[in-house]
């Protein structure tokens, strides 16, 4: 930061007198503009006066302090527009005005109080797009300043609410890591086709979604028609899927185009515990540059113009206010998106971004420029947030509101694991074998390890994904397997390990098999 003397060097002679007055300095011996700046910021950075002048701004306005604590947490320097909304702006006045208006004896705000006692200067940081005004406190003033009051634990001024009854608790969003072996298991054996653009195929789309978990329809508040939503999030769902398995290496084309799965890095991922894959995508997700979650909010536009925001760190920025809340404690969506609001409004962008960015609503087409629109691009990407990919990756639980409430978020134990916070994750659920009936159906409970989900897979075609995951055995899926090097004898084997009973109609038909079979090297 600037010292006092070069924040001085540009004010006007009247703007010098001014501060002199206020602070009790004395300019009688200057003999011309420069001497005036050196004898002013000798007498106004004395320890003592910089004492006095503190006391007497923190009992004449009730913000001095907070504005003044709230500059030494951020090391002394904030953008001038961020700084603005909460204390008020400075009102740019040259020679003539200043004298004609006197601002001096009655400021607007606590900005300008600050800027008129020498305490507050104005500058320019960065360059080109990223330029920006700041105001800061002069780096000899610092030093002698009261430090700043304690914070509490928490980011947020936010105080938890009474836990809900458990007939508003939505369901934990399980099904989300489901859906990624469904995914697997469908590229596997079927594959997807590409369209020209490189988008997958709306026929293969269409046949995927179908193969996935009913989830509970749970969409951002306030985000216009719910069915709508509804269906705009299945697809931002499904699009996130995709992604993360693409951010993870798993995808591949083959020869004919589809596209299929990579061999080592799948099987890794499969093979690993639900706590570990869980963290494996929640990981993926929060450290992807590529994931627009801001392009991705139902009712918004970001596609007019040639601005571009920058998703991973508007993410690592929420993630870090998350971290002060209290795992398990109930909180209002609503406080805790305005205490975001007040607290960290510029989390995804600079404060020129909110005339620079044009973010349009999908419903009246306007574009919501400015601040006064915070709620409608900020506030509704949050709300997507909660109920979108921190609420499918499990990081938060959600209640929904009962008449004239709010919906409630809670950080999950998973979430607070990953946020470094001490908590315990939830327990697993017990495992249960597989059940094999006489007609050969092979039901699946969802609490199956996903390799073994998608062993069954490759030697039994899908049925249906709920309340459990129903598949058959045919002579064509036994045909599929040995072509992939699976003979029916591994298939009987894995059946006997995994199923509680095997019945002896399923049995003879697979050692009938076996012997029908040309003799292929399995695959290990």
């Amino acid at each position: 930061m600037p010292t006092t003397a070069q924040m001085l060097a540009d004010y006007p002679d009247i703007l010098l007198q001014v501060i002199a007055e206020l602070r009790g300095a004395l300019l009688d011996a200057a003999e011309n503009h420069q001497q005036a700046v050196e004898l002013l910021a000798a007498q106004i950075t004395d320890p003592t006066s910089i004492l006095m002048a503190y006391q007497e701004l923190v009992d004449y306005h009730p913000r001095a302090q907070e504005a003044l604590d709230h500059l030494l947490a951020e090391g002394g320097q904030v953008a001038e527009a961020q700084f603005s909304r909460e204390f008020g702006s400075i009102r740019q006045m040259g020679p003539a005005r200043l004298a004609r208006e006197t601002p001096w004896h009655a400021p607007e705000g606590v900005a300008e109080l600050l800027y008129y006692y020498g305490f507050l200067g104005r500058g320019f940081q960065g360059a080109g797009s990223r330029a920006q005004t700041v105001v800061y406190l002069p780096s000899d003033v610092i030093p002698w300043l009261p430090k700043p009051r304690a914070e509490e634990a928490s980011t947020l001024p936010l105080h938890p609410v009474p836990p809900p009854p458990p007939s508003r608790m939505i369901p934990t969003e399980s099904a989300f890591l489901e859906d990624m072996g469904t995914l697997l298991g469908f590229l596997h054996t079927q594959g997807m086709a590409l369209t020209e653009a490189g988008e997958p195929e709306p026929e293969d789309l269409a046949r995927l979604q179908e193969r996935l978990q009913p989830g509970p329809g749970v969409v951002p508040q306030e985000a216009g028609d719910p069915a709508t939503v509804e269906a705009e999030m299945a697809r931002v769902r499904l699009a996130l899927l995709l992604h993360l398995a693409r951010r993870l290496g798993w995808l591949r084309r083959d020869p004919a185009g589809r596209v299929r799965l990579t061999g080592n890095r799948v099987y890794a991922f499969l093979d690993q515990t639900r706590a570990e894959q869980r963290r494996t995508l929640w990981e993926a997700w929060c450290h992807s540059p590529e994931w627009n979650d801001l392009c991705r909010v139902p009712g918004l536009d970001c596609t007019q113009g040639n601005w571009r925001n920058d998703p991973l760190q508007a993410r690592q920025a929420i993630l870090e206010l998350l971290r002060g809340l209290q795992p398990g404690c109930w909180y209002s969506q609503a406080e805790l998106i305005q205490a975001v609001r007040e607290t960290a409004p510029d989390f995804q962008r600079p404060p020129d971004g909110y005339t620079s960015w044009y973010v349009r609503d999908t419903a009246t087409q306007e574009f919501l420029r400015g601040f006064e629109h915070w709620d409608r691009v900020e506030g509704a990407l949050l709300r997507f947030l909660f109920a979108g990919p921190l609420y499918w990756l499990e990081a938060v639980d959600l209640a929904e509101p009962s008449a004239g409430d709010d919906r409630l978020v809670s950080l999950s134990g998973w979430g607070a694991r990953w946020l470094g916070l001490d908590a315990e994750p939830p327990g697993e659920p017990p495992r249960r074998p597989l059940v094999v009936e006489e007609d050969f159906t092979v039901r699946v409970p969802l609490s199956t390890r996903l390799i073994d989900r998608f062993r069954v897979e490759r030697f039994a075609l899908w049925q249906a994904s709920y309340p459990e995951y129903v598949y058959r055995i045919t002579q064509r899926s036994l045909r599929r397997a040995l072509e992939e090097g699976i003979p029916p004898r591994r298939v009987l084997a894995f059946l006997r390990r995994r199923a509680r009973t095997l019945p002896p109609r399923v049995v003879r038909a697979l050692e009938r098999f076996e012997d029908r079979s040309p003799r292929r090297a399995a695959r290990p």
